[in-house]
């Protein structure tokens, strides 16, 4: 009778054992780690998209032409704006339902001074400064007549079209 005790311990220890071992693996398979390295990704993400919409909308409507987004910026077109850009934020087939919001303003040249100057230009949302954000940009070239409101000449000149892209 002097083994019985020694086994009874033995199977115990290795009923424990591998009680922490299935709680470990658990644990593990149930919990995903970001590291503060892998955040950027997200942001490269939303970049890219943004880029590739803006790029979309810079391809000339016909050989030689005018692209779309110099149409819509030359008659100061905000609501087409938004139904041509706002889709192809939308437009992906792994998240429909991703909620990319944005920004959008023009930063022109005054030539009297050299100095640059800001003028929004349409959104889809109010960007709060809270969530994180990307930029994207795009230089436009616009013939002089455009309709740009009037804090902006009425010349030939390239505007820059900043884009700001949050997820919220």
């Amino acid at each position: 009778m002097v083994g019985d005790g020694g086994s009874l311990y033995t199977i115990e220890g290795l009923a424990a054992g591998l009680l922490m071992i299935a709680t470990a693996a658990i644990v593990l398979q149930s919990v995903s780690v970001y590291t503060p390295g892998d955040t950027h990704i997200d942001d490269m993400l939303l970049e890219q998209l943004g880029a590739d919409a803006l790029a979309v909308l810079d391809m000339p409507v016909e050989p030689g032409g005018e692209t779309e987004l110099e149409q819509l910026l030359y008659s100061w077109d905000a609501p087409g704006f938004h139904a041509a850009f706002y889709p192809l934020l939308r437009e992906r087939s792994f998240a429909p339902d991703d909620p990319v919001q944005y920004a959008a303003s023009i930063s022109y040249r005054v030539a009297a001074d050299d100095s640059v100057n800001q003028l929004p230009f349409t959104e889809s949302a109010s960007y709060t400064g809270y969530d994180p954000a990307i930029r994207v940009t795009r230089w436009v070239h616009l013939d002089s007549g455009h309709t740009l409101p009037p804090p902006v000449p009425s010349r030939e000149q390239m505007v820059l079209l900043e884009v700001i892209l949050w997820r919220g």
